[in-house]
């Protein structure tokens, strides 16, 4: 394989199995053998510096775009080489639209994480790293970074709708990242998986057309569809397999290291 340099990875629901903190046997042997064999290696997820866990210290993974791509963390240097935050102003405005509309909502920084009394911390997703999560209320007194809003709903659509008439009329700089079935994401705008894996192709003079990505979701399919070789798993959404150019097996199954095995990638 000499065509693809990059292979991304996103984590929930490609790596891991929702719900589950430590990758299995065969996807560390994956890690190491894509590395042995020279390629970089990149998890791009919804994940932040604070949720992400164990996963950044895999010595076999060379950078981490989070927070659905408003950051670009190198994790040999600890250096932050991208980042496209929420500015201050806009995220007061839409603090008073969240208080207004009763919006269970949480956002990253670069601090901590933070939280409003709606919002349900003990969900299996945040319970693991819930001391690394802050009231929203102490935000202004850290001087803090604001990468990306969480809003919880049962109706992600309608409040997409919702949010974006008000970010248009109100003149901010947010938009909705992504939608799932559990709510939806916010971040400054133009930001996606897909843009922000452009400015690391071009950090590492590569093409996109040089990266392969596994995911799973819909905040996967810009992505999926940019790169040279985009794989949806067979646990995905059928939006997310019908952007992909091929499908591996779940990620229960270990879907990327026998695709990547499949294809050459190592033996």
């Amino acid at each position: 394989m000499t065509k693809y340099k990059v292979i991304v990875f996103d984590v929930d629901g490609t790596l891991l199995p929702f719900g589950v903190q430590d990758l299995s046997p065969r996807m560390v042997e994956m890690f190491e053998k894509l590395k042995a064999n020279g390629y970089i290696n990149v998890l791009c997820s919804g994940r932040d510096i604070f949720t992400i866990g164990k996963q950044i210290d895999n010595p076999y993974v060379d950078y981490f775009v989070g927070a659905n791509g408003t950051f670009i963390l190198d994790l040999k240097t600890k250096e932050y080489v991208f980042e496209k935050t929420i500015k201050y102003d806009d995220f007061k405005k839409f603090h008073q639209f969240a208080i207004k509309n009763k919006l269970p909502f949480s956002f990253v920084g670069d601090k901590w994480g933070y939280y409003n009394e709606l919002f349900n911390i003990d969900h299996w997703f945040y319970k693991p790293f819930k001391k690394n999560f802050i009231s929203v209320d102490e935000f202004e007194k850290q001087n803090d970074k604001n990468y990306l809003i969480t809003i919880s709903t049962k109706e992600p659509h309608e409040l997409a709708l919702k949010l974006t008439d008000f970010f248009i009329r109100e003149k901010l700089d947010l938009w909705v990242l992504a939608e799932w079935n559990g709510g939806v994401f916010i971040s400054a705008k133009g930001i996606t998986k897909a843009t922000s894996l452009e400015t690391l192709a071009k950090l590492l003079n590569c093409s996109m057309e040089e990266m392969v990505a596994f995911g799973d979701a819909e905040n996967d399919i810009e992505m999926l569809k940019s790169v040279g070789l985009g794989i949806a798993m067979g646990n995905g959404e059928d939006v997310t397999k019908n952007a992909a150019k091929e499908i591996c097996l779940p990620v229960t199954e270990d879907g990327p290291y026998f695709k990547l095995r499949e294809k050459g990638f190592y033996y």
